[in-house]
This record gives structure tokens, sequence and C-alpha cells, in this order.
């Protein structure tokens, strides 16, 4: 209580961040292991643990994109989320909600769009499903504003395999108004796996920041990059041949080590009217990204 009561912004309170919890998940004999902070919520909401166990190519556990959404907006992707936590930054305790949070979530995807030939153990290939990956998550849904992405791209070698981190901000640079300071501290990171050639793992975590950002940045980075940090992965003996399947296929695949941001052009759109789709396409702006062999 004693950390809480001199809370600052610069130095928030963030409940059992020096108690990190161990989390082991067995998925489909691929061990994920990590560390992290307990859940905490001012709003009282529990987080979710993930199962012991979790078989991956049980299809009924998936939600894919194409039931509800337009034909242009289907990136033919199936996905389930396991585990949900929350992080509240605390400032003193007669200030009762936090600067501000944290959402950080880990899910498993099946991209079904991939087409044969290809593998996400291809580091080539997995690269491709992350940047098509993107422009889903910004330009099929124009109403969440424009972005800047891929913003700090790592290529991470780890298992054998590659993994990739890159972010996601709001661009208010065509906005007539400046925003907040705080809207500067929104975004999103992600960290993606590949756990099999068309299978892998989304972890990623959704910045509800506050001003002063440069206090807000440092301490939301330091967190997020404590659970990075700790992450390992022990592929699982089907995964391990299919990783060296795909090195002996493809031996000079390598992943890009920078990317800039994408100079994708959001369409012009307007909202639906009764019996038409959600968004009307005035004109069109830069189509997805193919998926090439």
């Amino acid at each position: 209580m004693l950390k809480r009561l001199f809370a600052t912004r610069k130095r928030p309170y963030v409940p059992g961040i020096n108690r990190p919890e161990t989390i082991r998940v067995d998925l489909s004999g691929n061990i994920l292991t990590l560390q992290m902070p307990p859940h905490s919520y001012y709003g009282g909401f529990p987080g979710e643990d993930p199962p012991p166990r979790i078989n991956i190519y049980n299809p009924s556990q998936y939600f894919d994109d194409g039931s509800n959404l337009s034909e242009w907006q289907r990136e033919g992707k199936a996905v389930f989320y396991f585990m949900r936590r929350r992080w509240a930054f605390y400032g003193p305790p007669w200030r009762t909600r936090p600067y501000g949070t944290i959402s950080f979530g880990i899910g498993v995807w099946r991209y079904d769009a991939l087409p044969e030939g290809m593998s996400c153990f291809n580091p080539e290939h997995f690269e491709q499903v992350c940047l098509r990956n993107l422009w889903y998550s910004c330009l099929a849904f124009p109403d969440m504003g424009k972005y800047l992405t891929p913003l700090h791209w790592r290529a991470r070698q780890e298992s054998g395999a590659t993994w990739f981190y890159f972010e996601r901000h709001r661009d208010f640079s065509q906005d007539e108004e400046a925003p907040p300071e705080f809207m500067h501290a929104q975004r999103d990171c992600y960290l993606r796996i590949p756990l099999d050639d068309r299978y892998g793992l989304d972890l990623n975590f959704r910045y509800l920041g506050y001003a002063p950002i440069k206090y807000c940045l440092a301490n939301m980075n330091a967190l997020r990059d404590a659970v990075l940090d700790s992450i390992q992965l022990e592929l699982s003996a089907t995964a391990k041949e299919r990783l060296a399947e795909a090195k002996r296929k493809w031996p000079d695949a390598h992943a890009s080590e920078h990317r800039d941001p994408e100079p994708w052009i959001y369409p012009k759109w307007r909202d639906g009217n009764e019996g038409e789709d959600e968004f009307v396409i005035l004109e069109p702006g830069s189509p997805p990204p193919k998926l090439t062999p």
C-alpha cells in the first residue's frame, strides 16, 4: 500500500509487477511458457487464465471471418483467444481510476487463405501473412481511423523459427485538429509466432495510455518487454519436423530485418444505409497484399 501511496504518473503502481506469475500451456505438444503480472482491473472484471492443454487442431473452437463481413473484408483467417489479462497503472489511493491500462491477449489463428505450397515456417511466407493481416485489421475497417504500421519491426530467431514483432499506431497527421496528448499513447504491439504450416500464435498488447506520454510509454513498454523477454516455446516433434521440412524446401528464405510503414491508401467511404453493407466504398484504396509462394 505504501508503494501506491507514493505513486505518480512517472512511477505508477502496478499490482504484482515484481511478483510475476508463470504461465504454461501445452498447445498440441508445443509448450509455451511466459511470465507476467497478475490481472488487475479497477472495474473488477476477472482475467482469463488459460487451460493447461489446448488442441489447436480442434475446429470447433475457432471463429472465422466469413459469416458477418462483406467479402472484401474477409481475410480468410480463423482465430480463438484462450487468455486475456489487463494491467492497470494506478496513481495514489484517492484516485480510484487508473492512469491507463494495457489489455493483453494470446490467441491461436489458422490461416485458411494461405495457398498450398506455402508455410508459416518459411520466414518469407510468414512475413507476407503478417503484412496481409495488418491490411485487413486497418483498411478493412475504415471507421476505426488510419494507422501507421508496421512500426518497430523486428525479426526474432527462436527455437529455430522466425518470430515477428511489430506495432500499429494511430496516424493523426491528416486530422484537422491535434488530438489530446494521451491519444499518442494509444497503440497495439504484436508478437507473431508460427506453430505449424497454417497455424500461429498472436500475442497482442493494446495500450490505453495517459499523459505525459514519455512517462506512460516508458512504464508500459517496460512491462511489455518484461513479458516478451520471458516467452519460451518448445516446439512439438511434429512442428520440428515441419520446420525442418521448410528449411530443406526453402534453404535461402529469410525475413526482412527492417520494414518502413506501408504506404497504403485508405478507401473513401460512407456509412451504409438500410439494405446496404456497413461501409459503402466510394473510391477504393490500396488492395490487400497478395500471398505469393
